[in-house]
């Protein structure tokens, strides 16, 4: 393999052309792009002039045949588990947009074809670069907040029906505001918190929206973690983005972590703690006088997708372990599932181990 992994990527419009493909040519140094497909090879023409990519075409096997070392599949999820099955028998590591498929059955399918291949997979959640959710998860594994009670991740955005969407498109999409947006909230929460979602309930519903087909423009999901704490995770397709504060809660016994604009595309957003573990017994009054106590936190952000590519990189370079595994993936999945049979069946359900 050459001193930089070289890359190509499978749906170069979208998440690909807007983040990914920039930040990758601007900050990646571990990598190379070498290939970008698109099923509208327009499209694919466009990327690759625009970012002086030497190859474009249409189709997967195309991209497949170039000397690449590594795809980054960034297509809709009903056809992931097809894209990198197909990668993995080319012989290239993976990089996988979520959500990682449609079941969890996919995700063995994915697994057993990497295993097969010798190839490393990782999944895309990158709002785990977030310098602030770094920074949270930094706080509630030092036991800064004391005993985990609460978290709560937001995302939002306003998305209207536009013809040909195919997140709006049930049999594409397999869901809406959930699976979009929602999947990196469930995973966010976990990853801070370092312990994984055991029992989902909650509200959905179209409730603002004519779609095509019938999927939820506002959902939210009450959660419990193994470690006992309780979540919120909401995600609407029918709040103006100016009023989105896509907002980071962390609870504990000890005080509170507050971000703002954490949780999404971007690199930045603000953050807050108030940390003071409880001094006196039972205070009838209530008063809360926090600002002595309130730490503003200023940190400086890195573009979530460019380092992405990096970890990725040296992940294949160095053969080790990637933070984002098919396991991740395969849990995503069941959390996922879980939430959608609560919905339906207007329970608690427990998440499949």
């Amino acid at each position: 393999m050459s001193e930089k992994v070289r890359w190509g990527v499978i749906g170069c419009g979208g998440i690909a052309y807007r983040r990914t493909i920039p930040e990758f040519v601007k900050m990646a140094s571990k990598a190379e792009l070498v290939s970008v497909m698109d099923i509208n090879k327009a499209c694919a023409h466009k990327v690759a002039e625009e970012f002086g990519i030497a190859h474009f075409c249409d189709n997967e096997s195309e991209l497949l045949s170039q000397d690449i070392d590594a795809v980054y599949i960034a297509t809709p999820q009903n056809v992931h588990c097809r894209q990198a099955v197909q990668a993995a028998n080319a012989g290239k590591h993976i990089l996988c947009e979520k959500p990682i498929a449609i079941t969890a059955q996919e995700v063995d399918e994915i697994e057993q074809a990497c295993s097969k291949a010798g190839v490393q997979f990782m999944l895309g959640f990158c709002m785990r670069n977030n310098v602030y959710n770094r920074k949270a998860r930094e706080l509630v594994q030092s036991g800064a907040l004391g005993q985990m009670v609460m978290g709560r991740a937001q995302l939002t955005c306003w998305y209207p029906p536009i013809e040909g969407a195919w997140r709006q498109d049930v049999n594409i999409s397999h869901g809406g505001a959930l699976l979009d947006m929602g999947t990196h909230c469930l995973d966010i929460l976990e990853w801070i918190m370092d312990s994984p979602i055991v029992e989902v309930t909650g509200f959905q519903d179209l409730m603002t929206h004519d779609y095509a087909t019938k999927i939820e423009d506002a959902s939210t999901i009450v959660a419990r973690f193994a470690n006992g704490a309780h979540g919120v995770i909401d995600n609407y397709f029918n709040l103006p983005d100016a009023a989105a504060q896509n907002a980071l809660e962390l609870h504990g016994t000890k005080g509170s972590i507050i971000g703002q604009g954490t949780i999404g595309q971007d690199p930045t957003g603000k953050m807050f703690s108030i940390l003071q573990e409880q001094e006196t017994g039972y205070n009838a009054d209530q008063v809360r006088n926090v600002d002595v106590k309130r730490q503003e936190y200023q940190l400086e952000g890195i573009g979530l997708y460019g380092q992405m590519i990096d970890q990725f990189s040296e992940c294949v370079t160095e053969g080790t372990t990637p933070p984002i595994t098919l396991a991740d993936g395969r849990h995503s999945v069941r959390v996922v599932d879980a939430i959608y049979q609560a919905i339906r069946e207007k329970r608690v359900v427990s998440v499949e181990s």
